[in-house]
């Protein structure tokens, strides 16, 4: 990375950082009622306090609270959540999260005022349940949670709502790419997966990741060191087998990594 683009990446974390701590102090503010204690006899106010302490822990990124039935992101969720909003389609009518931890996102998507349906889809049993648990407790109708591969996501994109106009895929894709400690499926190569997202989505993927060998998590890297070279896990590998599929376009960073919003082609 030559030091105009540090620079320039430095210079818009920093303006995204003061904008979103405005944009948070503002939703604080206007829900400054739904932060005081409830009647400790109401049931909503028992079962939140039930739910509330499973919607917190790793990764913090998606840590949030339901409060008199409403979402309300953490910080570093609401970091994320305010630069992926601004991608979203002017009618959001479709949406799919692939690794949707919590649940927020497809739920927050769930309901916009076009969206049809809605779904989240994660490989760690506990996420779903605890996903399935707020939106029952909310009483969102149309957005369902999954336990699935993008394999099985991909293969039969129908048998779960799908294909969805707008995928969301952010934090995740270095373990499609490498597999994980959750699933053994790694499929070492671009092409694949992007062409399985393609066939999930009929009009935009929203997508950050960790594309350099040296970003990535420990338990990985030396895996991704030896191999690294041989299957081009690099950010201009990547853009290659990506623009076959998408038109990609770089909109700046989700923390320290680029956020894209890639519009397939010949939707």
């Amino acid at each position: 990375m030559g030091i105009h683009t540090v620079k320039a990446s430095v210079f818009y974390r920093t303006n995204a950082k003061i904008r979103s701590i405005a944009g948070y102090g503002a939703l604080l503010a206007r829900n400054l009622n739904g932060f005081l204690p409830l009647d400790s006899d109401s049931s909503s106010n028992r079962l939140e306090k039930e739910l509330n302490p499973l919607l917190i822990g790793y990764p913090r990124n998606h840590n949030y609270r339901i409060y008199k039935k409403k979402l309300f992101p953490s910080f570093k969720l609401y970091e994320r959540l305010r630069l992926v909003l601004s991608l979203y389609p002017d009618k959001l009518e479709s949406f799919l999260d692939i690794g949707s931890c919590r649940g927020f996102y497809a739920m927050e998507a769930a309901q916009r005022p076009n969206c049809r349906i809605s779904a989240g889809a994660d490989i760690h049993e506990p996420f779903i349940s605890i996903s399935n648990k707020v939106r029952e407790y909310l009483d969102i109708k149309n957005v369902d949670f999954h336990f699935a591969t993008l394999d099985e996501l991909s293969s039969r994109p129908e048998s779960y709502g799908g294909p969805f106009q707008t995928v969301l895929l952010i934090g995740t894709y270095h373990y499609l790419f490498w597999g994980s400690k959750m699933s053994p499926i790694a499929y070492h190569n671009h092409r694949d997966i992007l062409a399985r997202l393609s066939q999930i989505c009929t009009d935009r993927l929203i997508f950050s990741a960790r594309l350099e060998v040296n970003r990535l998590p420990d338990g990985i890297k030396q895996k991704a060191k030896t191999l690294g070279n041989e299957v081009g896990y690099n950010t201009a590998d990547f853009l290659r087998s990506a623009e076959e599929f998408f038109e990609v376009h770089k909109t700046g960073y989700l923390g320290k990594y680029p956020l894209l919003v890639m519009l397939k082609k010949n939707a």
